[in-house]
């Protein structure tokens, strides 16, 4: 007993301090919050860094150096006799131990053979596939939320017609009890009411633990500290859904998945490009502009100053076969990729025709479900009366009790069912 009231209490003192939202405003929190999607924009970010360095291949490159230098000797030793007379002939630079310098340096690359072109194409693609990443991980992540969500409401409905069973029950219970002391049912109807009764408590005990556990999956979904009590009902949250296959079908190419081995492909066309172009040449200009002197405190027309400019052309002749290897595995992997692209569309449209294999039974079922659920309470209402009147046994209304019951579940289980079956089809409809 103990126990049970520890549970009850807990179940309270989470209620009072719990935070209420609805479906929209926990979206909301899973945007803030939800530490994947932080992730997966942190690699956005990257990504869009990686392409400012790509891009920063085709700059000049621009350097300032200052240097201090320690001999052990001048580069030139004149004796004391000579230097009063050829000192002046010689620099500072040769006949001082101490050296402070200067340099200024500009890098330009002229021709790559469209390789920095590849690279930055390459940077750009990995930057447009991380965004599609990134609106894949925020649409699975919008469906696992309502999913979740819409379960948090199916529990708290099943706990609703759980407490109202052991209401019934109880009620039944003491009816029962009422007309056994009168003589007008037998023990046996006494008795099957009152394991009734218990068992319906038991029953309740787990519906309530399954209510906690649905609602702690929400919270570790919205990464959040505090307690969240979701609102709403799931006939507010049903919208009757229009979906045609074919339409569905044909819109599998412009899923994110697809769209991300289509960049993957594109990335690797351009690998190409760039393996081939390590055996053709590449031209550069660089140039340099220097200021020595033995002393830095010397007017700047006394220094050294000298500048230099050369042209570079690299042409790769020969690589040992290493070149022409890599191509052709950068050849079987974009075959990989192709391949891999053939077997996602494969399988997307397999889920695809079993969604909507389960969205028309789930459709129907719905209707059908209404039905059952007016024709179970009108049972029910029946079988009460008559079993009050004693024209019963109370074995017929613990089935009518049972079957009104259980009948209002799979109602809501359906409903829940058929919503999260829509949601998961409008990852096709966009």
């Amino acid at each position: 007993m103990k126990r049970y009231l520890i549970i009850f209490a807990l179940i309270f003192i989470n209620l009072c301090f719990a935070k209420e939202i609805t479906i929209d405003e926990g979206l909301q929190l899973l945007y803030k919050n939800n530490i994947q999607l932080k992730t997966i924009e942190s690699k956005l970010l990257q990504a869009k860094y990686k392409k400012f360095e790509a891009f920063s291949s085709w700059l000049p490159k621009l350097q300032v150096q200052a240097q201090f230098t320690q001999l052990s000797e001048p580069q030139v030793k004149l004796p004391p006799t000579m230097a009063g007379l050829f000192g002046s002939a010689f620099p500072p630079t040769l006949t001082s131990d101490k050296l402070y310098s200067a340099n200024f340096s500009v890098s330009q690359l002229l021709f790559s053979s469209g390789k920095v072109f590849s690279a930055y194409k390459i940077a750009s693609l990995n930057y447009e596939s991380t965004k599609y990443e990134y609106e894949k991980t925020k649409q699975d992540l919008e469906i696992q939320y309502k999913e979740t969500f819409l379960k948090v409401l199916l529990s708290k409905k099943i706990l609703e017609v759980s407490k109202k069973a052991v209401d019934i029950s109880s009620e039944n219970y003491k009816v029962s009890q009422q007309l056994y002391q009168e003589g007008r049912v037998s023990y046996l109807d006494f008795s099957s009411s009152k394991i009734n009764y218990f068992n319906s408590e038991i029953n309740l005990l787990k519906v309530k633990n399954a209510y906690e556990i649905a609602k702690e999956s929400l919270k570790n979904l919205l990464c959040v500290d505090f307690e969240v009590e979701p609102t709403g009902e799931l006939e507010e949250i049903y919208k009757q859904q229009d979906f045609d296959l074919q339409q569905l079908k044909n819109n599998i190419p412009k899923i994110y998945e697809v769209k991300i081995l289509d960049t993957q492909r594109k990335v690797l066309l351009n690998n190409l490009h760039i393996t081939r172009t390590e055996v053709l040449p590449m031209v550069s200009v660089a140039g340099n502009y220097s200021w020595t002197i033995d002393d830095y405190n010397k007017p700047i027309e006394k220094w050294d100053d000298r500048y230099s400019w050369v042209v570079v052309l690299s042409w790769p002749v020969f690589s040992g076969g290493a070149t022409t290897s890599r191509y052709l595995q950068n050849k079987e992997t974009l075959r990989q990729v192709e391949l891999s692209k053939e077997s996602l569309i494969s399988a997307l449209e397999l889920q695809l025709n079993s969604l909507y294999s389960t969205y028309l039974q789930l459709k129907e079922s719905l209707d059908l479900a209404k039905q059952n659920l007016s024709l179970a309470e009108e049972n029910y209402k029946v079988a009460k009366s008559y079993y009050l009147e004693g024209r019963s046994s109370y074995l017929e209304l613990l089935q009518a009790e049972l079957n009104f019951s259980n009948t209002k579940i799979n109602y809501y289980q359906t409903l829940c069912d058929y919503i999260i079956t829509c949601e998961k089809l409008k990852k096709y409809s966009h």
